[in-house]
């Protein structure tokens, strides 16, 4: 990896938003053929969030990737289902995210310090398959302290308020993005983010201290739609130096 280069993941929930539109009737758009060209055109991973509702990525995308050894970041809520399914078809890194059935994309991050009595065990299962895992938080010094805690591999920071706040809000948001960085770093942890992010605040985030990795979806989807997911996905890429 070059100095300075962030790790993408390309998340592809929205992909199956469009297949899922039409009630699971149709096969295309397939979730393998544009997981292969994200990964073709520069992608570390694939991301998908398998959520309870099943709004979007199905239990046999989950299967599908597997079989064809895709690098996936599974995304999924603290429950034993998805704990068993994790368990199962071993993705190479498991991201435990908040997850309500009413909201229409995650709004925050994970309160660790209430989920400590649940999420502690769960951790240490799955991590005895030689899964990484990645928890989901607010740039809260207290919440990094607790991941770490945990026995977490890595933060992903939600990055959602930053890319939407302006001016003094924006700075103080900026501010606890760089503390919580910092703090990661300090106590081992990889530093990740995502939620949100385009081209432009892509660029932006890699100024974020010890940055390793961030998981782009609804963006690229977007993108997609204009120039094709492989250009969208190098274009990207190319942000993330």
């Amino acid at each position: 990896m070059k100095k300075n280069q962030v790790h993408l993941g390309v998340n592809i929930d929205h992909i199956a938003t469009l297949r899922q539109v039409r009630g699971g009737t149709t096969d295309y758009p397939s979730l393998l053929e544009h997981a292969q060209a994200a990964l073709k055109a520069g992608a570390s991973q694939i991301t998908i969030h398998l959520r309870e509702d099943r709004r979007h990525i199905q239990l046999k995308d989950l299967i599908d990737l597997s079989k064809k050894k895709i690098p996936l970041n599974l995304e999924m809520a603290l429950t034993k289902e998805m704990e068993v399914l994790a368990l199962k078809y071993k993705p190479a890194w498991i991201c435990v995210v908040p997850e309500k059935r009413q909201e229409l994309t995650t709004e925050g991050g994970l309160d660790i310090v209430k989920m400590s009595r649940r999420l502690q065990p769960m951790i240490q299962r799955i991590k005895k398959k030689k899964i990484k895992v990645s928890l989901f938080i607010d740039p809260s010094l207290k919440q990094v302290n607790k991941s770490h805690d945990m026995g977490a591999h890595a933060v992903e920071f939600h990055t959602g308020k930053w890319v939407r706040s302006r001016g003094a809000e924006k700075a103080r948001e900026w501010q606890n993005l760089y503390e919580a960085a910092v703090l990661a770093h300090e106590l081992g942890l990889r530093v990740h983010a995502g939620h949100g992010l385009d081209f432009n605040t892509a660029k932006e985030i890699c100024h974020l201290p010890h940055l390793q990795e961030v998981n782009i979806g609804h963006s690229i989807v977007c993108y997609a739609l204009e120039q094709g997911l492989f250009s969208a996905v190098q274009k990207m890429k190319r942000q993330l130096i």
